[in-house]
């Protein structure tokens, strides 16, 4: 081997053990609390954690450990609303940089009903699980387990599955999955909370018909809809209702 390869590799690995976790802690603090310059003729690099591999030598189990490490130097009980920032980013960039490992601590921060980083955590779970068979059955218990799970993390599930669904250059490029299988796993779980959902009904229905075309002027969604409209329903709400009524059934007469 060449001299200086020895020499290149000696001093990474000596870099690697020679710094600390607490340096690197630091390092991916100021990394997550990052705030871009308002000039717009300035031209910087954005940090990413993905930096610190390249500063400390280390391998990604080892940052994620730190990243993981990190948002647990914070509780849930944090009122400093940077420390709170670092916390919830920490979490999300699990998705990114952790892996499947990480589920059981992501889990026990979203069922933490007085944690601030529970929308963190779920974003990161379906991330890590999106091209998994095991997505599904998580997102489901999710939007079905009322007594654990609110609304809002209902919600987030529901956005992140359309965001994986949808290939625009509105969207973040990171959430598409063009992954045939994985799509349409993600359509047919829209198709079947179509019949179900009673919080966020009129969002289900237009992913469901987004992503399963022959349900837009199906029998189905008739039923679905009527069934699911709330009794005594007025305003705003109601011209959205009445409007989608009359589409399915304007379509399927005009066959």
């Amino acid at each position: 081997m060449n001299k200086y390869v020895v020499i290149i590799i000696f001093f990474s690995t000596m870099l690697a053990y020679s710094s600390t976790p607490s340096e690197r802690i630091n390092a991916l603090r100021d990394i997550f609390l990052y705030i871009p310059s308002d000039d717009l003729t300035v031209n910087e690099v954005i940090p990413e954690p993905s930096d610190i591999k390249e500063k400390f030598g280390i391998d990604n189990r080892q940052l994620a450990e730190d990243i993981k490490n990190l948002s647990m130097k914070y509780t849930t009980a944090e009122t400093n609303r940077e420390n709170r920032l670092c916390r919830m980013a920490s979490i999300a960039s699990l998705g990114e940089y952790g892996s499947t490992n990480d589920l059981i601590y992501l889990q026990s921060v979203m069922k933490n009903s007085s944690d601030y980083a529970r929308e963190s955590a779920l974003e990161a779970s379906i991330y890590l699980l999106r091209m998994t068979p095991e997505l599904i059955p998580f997102v489901n218990e999710v939007v079905t387990n009322a007594v654990v799970y609110t609304t809002s993390l209902k919600k987030r599930v529901y956005l992140d599955l359309h965001y994986m669904s949808y290939k625009g250059n509105s969207l973040p490029n990171s959430y598409y999955v063009a992954e045939t299988n994985v799509q349409k796993r993600i359509a047919s779980f829209f198709l079947q909370r179509a019949a179900l959902e009673t919080d966020l009904t009129l969002y289900v229905d237009r992913v469901a018909c987004e992503l399963n075309p022959s349900y837009r002027h199906s029998q189905q969604r008739r039923d679905n809809l009527a069934r699911l409209r709330p009794v005594g329903l007025t305003g705003e709400e109601a011209d959205i209702y009445n409007y989608r009524q009359r589409d399915a059934e304007r379509v399927a007469d005009d066959k």
